[in-house]
């Protein structure tokens, strides 16, 4: 008794002729099947077979008279929103909305760019870019200027890149230190360069301050590297042509808005903490932190400007003994540093009635005031104004209060300083804790390090 055909031919419509199974069944052959014992053979039906359950029938299009004879009868295969409203443009008289929203790709080479890289980028692109140290700027706006940086052929950019994007993911581990230390070879490559010319030095910039960056994330209380990446950047700004940097558009204007914000802080941080052999910060040009170059908005720029003078006045040491005839003098300049911090115009905040709309603009007045508390409790003896410090102290919590979140960590850290009750402390750990919710926030268990 020979062997049964598949179950195929027993259960099904076909008629099997039970041949051995050396080769398919005759019958199942013309039906397209095969046994069980060889498996199915799939082919495609044919175009006038009149069991196939789809058949693809070209819709004729009916163009409008301006796109006769411009429209094929193509199909798409991978499609976008770009690709639709791009259709619906040619195919109608309703002009294309959103294609002028959508900036064109920059050309390069994906192959050099490996599977998990290219995650690491789409992520710092969506999450890690948002959590970028800035004040005035768009963190994810900076963050596109410094892909666009990475994808123009800078290695040195899109490794420090990937490096911060990992470390923002996964922590401190293996693959973010690997591509640091890859962004630090490239950038010992580019320096060995007799010049910079002005894109080299850009991207330089971009790299150093991704990889000040990285430290400042990782918020270490041990390490001052973020000072070295800091003080490296400023130092190829010196040796660069500021002319030159200031026509190169928006793009370098942020970037050097962005510098100028850490530079500042750094000076207040390092009044506070500093470990011996840690750099001491290049000066900078007058000409290349100014106005004309800056886009911040007016009161940040100035607000920065404000803060920075007034660390210098606390680190120079240069405050004159109580008899001397310049006591007075010193004591007016003070004076007019208060006045000109109070009077920096920012818009007016709402009344504690009024719901808040503007979370920046609440952000900004508390900025204000942690530079006015921070002036006079470092010059107690000498700006005598102890009913106005309390009214600064009460606004500044007031405002915390009303805060959805605050990712300067300057005024956080001032403002907490001056914190007497338990009132205060708990407002100043429920602004923390809203703003550690937030993905794009850094931890704030080192808030003194570039808040």
């Amino acid at each position: 008794m020979g062997p049964t055909c598949c179950a195929t031919c027993q259960g099904g419509t076909i008629s099997c002729d039970r041949a051995r199974p050396k080769q398919a069944s005759p019958r199942c052959s013309r039906s397209h099947r095969k046994c069980k014992r060889y498996g199915f053979r799939l082919s495609w039906p044919r175009p006038n077979n009149r069991r196939r359950a789809v058949v693809c029938k070209s819709a004729p299009l009916s163009p409008s008279p301006s796109t006769a004879g411009q429209i094929s009868d193509a199909r798409f295969v991978h499609t976008s929103n770009w690709d639709i409203e791009l259709h619906h443009s040619l195919t109608s008289s309703v002009p294309v909305r959103n294609l002028s929203l959508l900036s064109v790709p920059i050309f390069w080479n994906p192959s050099k760019l490996e599977a998990l890289d290219r995650d690491l980028l789409d992520y710092f692109c969506c999450v890690a870019s948002a959590s970028l140290a800035t004040f005035g700027h768009d963190a994810t706006a900076l963050g596109n200027i410094l892909v666009r940086i990475a994808l123009q052929g800078s290695a040195a950019v899109l490794q420090a890149l990937l490096a911060f994007s990992s470390l923002h993911r996964y922590g401190l581990q293996s693959q973010a230190l690997e591509l640091k230390i890859a962004a630090l070879g490239s950038l010992a490559k580019g320096l060995a360069a007799p010049n910079l010319c002005v894109q080299a030095t850009m991207q330089h910039i971009a790299a150093g301050m991704l990889l000040c960056s990285f430290e400042v994330h990782q918020s270490s209380c041990t390490s001052d590297q973020w000072t070295f990446y800091l003080g490296g950047v400023k130092t190829v700004l010196n040796a660069s042509s500021t002319k030159t940097l200031r026509q190169l558009g928006s793009d370098v204007a942020a970037l050097l808005d962005w510098v100028h914000y850490h530079d500042v802080l750094a000076r207040f941080s390092l009044l506070h903490w500093k470990r011996d052999g840690a750099p001491q910060l290049p000066s900078t040009p007058t000409d290349l932190f100014c106005s004309q170059v800056s886009i911040l908005p007016p009161p940040i720029f100035s607000m920065l400007n404000l803060l920075s003078q007034v660390c210098e006045t606390i680190s120079s040491d240069a405050i004159p003994p109580e008899t001397s005839v310049n006591m007075n003098d010193y004591k007016c300049f003070l004076e007019v540093l208060d006045w000109r911090i109070r009077r920096l115009s920012i818009p007016k905040v709402p009344d504690e009635s009024e719901p808040v709309s503007d979370n920046a603009t609440l952000v900004m007045q508390l900025y204000q005031l942690a530079i006015l508390l921070f002036l006079n409790r470092s010059f107690e003896g000498l700006i005598l104004q102890p009913l106005r410090t309390q009214q600064h102290i009460d606004r500044a919590f007031a405002i915390l209060l009303r805060l959805s979140s605050c990712k300067q960590q300057f005024p956080i850290f001032v403002i907490g300083c001056e914190a007497r009750t338990d009132e205060q402390r708990a407002v100043v750990l429920d602004v923390i804790s809203r703003t550690e919710k937030m993905s794009s926030s850094r931890s704030l268990d080192y808030s003194i390090a570039i808040s």
